[in-house]
């Protein structure tokens, strides 16, 4: 099997573009109008808004499983072979519960039509690296959070995918799975996977991304390297449009009668 951050050779072509994209869930209301951008080979890129914004929904139009009103998505076909070397993440790990994560891998690989010895993965680099060897027969459903979004990742990277999709992969973790999941982003990244993620974390996004797109009221606010800022609170500002600097008044201060 081929080493999950064996390096991509990058390519002048975006692997993933969107253009003029509009979608609405009813016929009258949309929640993205007018979206536009590409994502160079190998670039980590972080789609980042607030509540409601559409994230998921931008995700899941790129990946063809929403159709946009008007617009297209489109993954490079050039680059990318088939929708199997596609791996998107949600926050449920995209796991079936009742089987356990060896079963899982197994039933993975029948999808893709992939060989892998799976009675003998516990030493696997991924495997080890998430520490998952002592839960490989335990099913999903027994997992903490942090483990099942382990074992989602390892899962999904085991084998060697071109694009990692990514919906809030640091919501209930623990401190060991958040360093883990980092090193393995920064090591993606170094690597020259192109990897989107969904996120609200904006110190994770800090130390794993490339580039954020920020999406409001609809449409693309704000598309940014993070390279350009010096520090982490000039990204900040920028990637919540100011608007966490605002003072809310609750009406807690004052006595009520």
């Amino acid at each position: 099997m081929s080493d999950t951050t064996s390096t991509v050779m990058p390519s002048t072509e975006p692997i993933i573009s969107v253009q003029n994209v509009s979608f609405g869930y009813k016929r009258n209301a949309t929640v993205l109008e007018g979206v536009s951008f590409d994502v160079p080979q190998g670039q980590s890129l972080a789609i980042l808004g607030y509540n409601g914004a559409g994230k998921t929904t931008l995700l899941h139009i790129i990946t063809g499983l929403l159709r946009p009103k008007t617009g297209r998505a489109v993954i490079n076909a050039n680059l990318v072979p088939s929708m199997r070397d596609v791996f998107q993440m949600n926050d449920q790990s995209c796991m079936a519960a009742e089987l356990t994560v060896r079963e899982n891998i197994r039933f993975r690989a029948m999808l893709l039509g992939r060989t892998l010895d799976t009675e003998h993965i516990d030493d696997e680099p991924m495997i080890r690296a998430f520490q998952l060897d002592d839960h490989l027969d335990k099913k999903v459903s027994e997992l903490s959070s942090g483990l099942r979004k382990r074992a989602g990742l390892a899962t999904g990277l085991i084998f060697n995918p071109h694009v990692i999709m990514l919906d809030e992969p640091t919501n209930a973790i623990d401190p060991l799975t958040r360093r883990l999941m980092t090193d393995l982003m920064k090591q993606l990244k170094a690597a020259g996977r192109t990897v989107l993620t969904v996120t609200h974390d904006l110190e994770y996004c800090w130390y794993v991304a490339d580039r954020a797109i920020v999406l409001d009221d609809k449409h693309l606010a704000r598309d940014i390297m993070i390279s350009d800022f010096h520090d982490y609170r000039g990204f900040e500002e920028a990637a919540t449009l100011g608007k966490e600097n605002r003072i809310v008044d609750f009406g807690l201060g004052a006595s009520r009668r």
